[in-house]
C-alpha cells in the first residue's frame, strides 16, 4: 500500500467520479482506475461497486475510508510541520444560517486576528446537509442549533438563548403585548424550515400544550423571516440576538407569551475520529471561550 494510493481513493471519493479524479490529479482515466485497482489488491477486497456509469463506495470502501482520511491528514500535517515553507492550514467550517447570522462572525473575527496563516473556507447550509457534509468529510466542524445524536460525533454545546416572539409594532397582536399559547398558535407565524433545530424547538413546545401550527411563511433564512414581520406579514419565532437591532430601532417589538419558555443551544460538532490540527484546536478554543 502506497501513499498515493491512499490520495488517489479519497480523491475518487471526494469527486464521485474516475473521470473528475483524473481531472483534479492531472493523470489519466486509466491510471486512475490502476491505481485504485492495485489499491484492492493489496488490501484483498473491492472498495467500489461499479455499474455501467459510475462507481459507488461500498460499506468495505466506506470502512477503509474513515480510516484513511485521518492518516492522510496526520502525514500532511507532519509535512507542514516539518517542511522548508511556511505552515498553511486550511479549515472548513459549517454554519446553519442563523448561527452564522449570530455569532460565526465574531468568532471569525476574533480567530483571524492571531491566526492569518490559516484559510477558512465557509458553508452555511440547514442541519441535515450539515450533517452529511461531516459524514463525508466535506468540512472540519459544523456550528449548528442542534443535530441528530450519532454515536460517530462529538457534541460540544457552546452557548445558549432564548427565541424570541417577535412582530412589527403595527402588528394588531403588538398592541396587547402579550398573548396565550392557543392565541399565539392562531396568529400568522413566520417559521424556520420543518426539519431545522429551531423549527423542531417551536412545534414540540406548542405539541406540549397540545397545540398544532401551520405557518404563513417557511424559509430557511432568517433575516427573509426577520423582514417579513417587518413588514407586518406575521409572527416570527428566531433567537433574540438576531433581532437585537430592529428591537434596538424599534422596527420589532417582542410579545410575551405565558409558560411559553424557548430556548435554543448552539453546538460545536465534529466526528469522533477527526484528526485535530493545531489550527483545529486554535478555532475550538477561540469557539468555546469567545461565544457566551
Amino acid at each position: 500500500m502506497k501513499i498515493k494510493q491512499l490520495y488517489t481513493f479519497r480523491t475518487v471519493c471526494e469527486e464521485e467520479s474516475i473521470t473528475k479524479a483524473a481531472e483534479r490529479l492531472s493523470t489519466t482515466q486509466p491510471a486512475i482506475s490502476r491505481t485504485i485497482s492495485e489499491l484492492e489488491e493489496s488490501l484483498g477486497t473491492q472498495l467500489f461497486d461499479r455499474t455501467a456509469r459510475k462507481i459507488v463506495l461500498n460499506d468495505a470502501g466506506q470502512l477503509f475510508l474513515s480510516k484513511v482520511i485521518p492518516l492522510l491528514e496526520l502525514y500532511e500535517d507532519l509535512q507542514r510541520g516539518f517542511g522548508n515553507h511556511e505552515v498553511q492550514y486550511e479549515l472548513k467550517i459549517g454554519a446553519t444560517p442563523s448561527v452564522a447570522a449570530s455569532v460565526l462572525f465574531r468568532i471569525l473575527e476574533k480567530f483571524r486576528s492571531s491566526h492569518e496563516e490559516v484559510r477558512i473556507r465557509v458553508t452555511v447550509d440547514n442541519e441535515t446537509e450539515l450533517e452529511q457534509l461531516l459524514i463525508h468529510r466535506k468540512i472540519d466542524m459544523a456550528l449548528t442549533e442542534g443535530m441528530t445524536d450519532d454515536e460517530h460525533f462529538v457534541k460540544v454545546p457552546v452557548s445558549s438563548e432564548p427565541l424570541s416572539i417577535l412582530c412589527s409594532p403595527d402588528f394588531p397582536a403588538a398592541a396587547t403585548g402579550e398573548l396565550t399559547v392557543q392565541e399565539l398558535a392562531r396568529q400568522p407565524l413566520l417559521l424556520k424550515e420543518s426539519g431545522s433545530m429551531i423549527r423542531r424547538i417551536v412545534d414540540s413546545a406548542f405539541l406540549f400544550y397540545d397545540v398544532a401550527v401551520t405557518p404563513v411563511w417557511t424559509s430557511t433564512s432568517s433575516a427573509v423571516l426577520l423582514k417579513a414581520a417587518r413588514e407586518g406579514m406575521g409572527i416570527a419565532i428566531l433567537p433574540g440576538s438576531l433581532a437585537e437591532q430592529d428591537l434596538q430601532n424599534g422596527t420589532l417589538t417582542e410579545i410575551a407569551v405565558a409558560d411559553f419558555n424557548l430556548d435554543c443551544t448552539t453546538h460545536v460538532t465534529f466526528l469522533q475520529d477527526k484528526y485535530q490540527t493545531p489550527a483545529f484546536q486554535a478555532f475550538m478554543n477561540v469557539i468555546l471561550f469567545s461565544v457566551t
